[in-house]
């Protein structure tokens, strides 16, 4: 993962990477104290908190090359898929919130009647989440205006709140669609899930961002997802997870190589 030998807070207190690396993944496993991690590494409080990593999740150009991408679309058809330029499926999930003094407004979710911030997630077969967007607040719509790279003859996949467009579909709408559709529907469900178990994967490795009353908007939590799925990509890296699994089939004893996990060196080549 690259992690350097020390990492400095803005305050300027050292600590090595290893210990900082178990410092992040202790905070974010549990809803922990800060005292609680005193405990653990005989750090303050007050010096804990100023530990942060910043990071980059978006497009690696230099790994989804085309090729790649073209057997992703391979194993979406493997599964049933109709759709032949399907290379990922793209999401947007609801983390609540704890309910803030001033500006409720702008988080509230009428729909979920809930305050909350908004990420959205695009999905590969290999299990890792290639692009993350956000947070925004809790009443923009789903299909948040984010930049997608465009590829052409390649396309995204998403739930009916996502329009129609040269480079994103999504299922057929209405109450009179015909057999058809609904079969397009139901076989293209079964493969859009994966975002759905990687947005539960996320918060069964990391339950502290699931207790909505530790998540306040005046702490970090804007950057506590990303790091989360960050590691959650880093966790399919060293483990053959479930969805290249799905992707398999039952009858396959290993994970083609095509659409496997990448290994560490590969993900993280553009972390500095």
């Amino acid at each position: 993962m690259q992690t350097p030998e020390l990492v400095e807070g803005d305050n300027h207190i050292f600590e090595d990477g290893i210990t900082a690396l178990c410092m992040l993944l202790a905070r974010l496993s549990w809803p922990n104290r800060l005292a609680d991690l005193y405990l653990k590494f005989d750090w303050k409080p007050e010096r804990v908190s100023r530990i942060r990593w910043k990071h980059l999740l978006v497009f690696d150009v230099e790994r989804l090359t085309p090729e790649r991408l073209v057997t992703f679309t391979i194993a979406i058809q493997n599964r049933g898929a109709p759709l032949e330029t399907c290379f990922g499926f793209i999401d947007c999930t609801l983390r609540e919130i704890a309910r803030p003094i001033y500006g409720q407004e702008a988080v509230y979710n009428g729909w979920k009647r809930k305050h909350c911030l908004k990420y959205q997630a695009v999905v590969t077969p290999d299990g890792i989440i290639i692009h993350l967007y956000g947070p925004v607040e809790g009443t923009k719509h789903d299909a948040l205006n984010s930049m997608l790279m465009h590829l052409t003859g390649q396309s995204y996949y998403g739930d009916p709140a996502y329009p129609i467009t040269e480079y994103l579909l999504s299922p057929f709408a209405g109450a009179a669609i015909g057999g058809d559709e609904q079969h397009w529907n139901r076989t293209m469900s079964k493969v859009r899930i994966i975002v759905e178990w990687c947005f539960k994967e996320v918060l069964q490795m990391f339950s502290y961002l699931d207790f909505t009353r530790s998540q306040k908007i005046l702490s970090p939590i804007g950057i506590q997802y990303p790091v989360a799925v960050l590691l959650h990509n880093t966790h399919i890296c060293l483990h053959r997870p479930q969805i290249s699994q799905y992707f398999a089939g039952p009858e396959d004893e290993d994970v083609p190589e095509l659409f496997a996990p990448p290994s560490l060196e590969e993900y993280f080549h553009y972390i500095e």
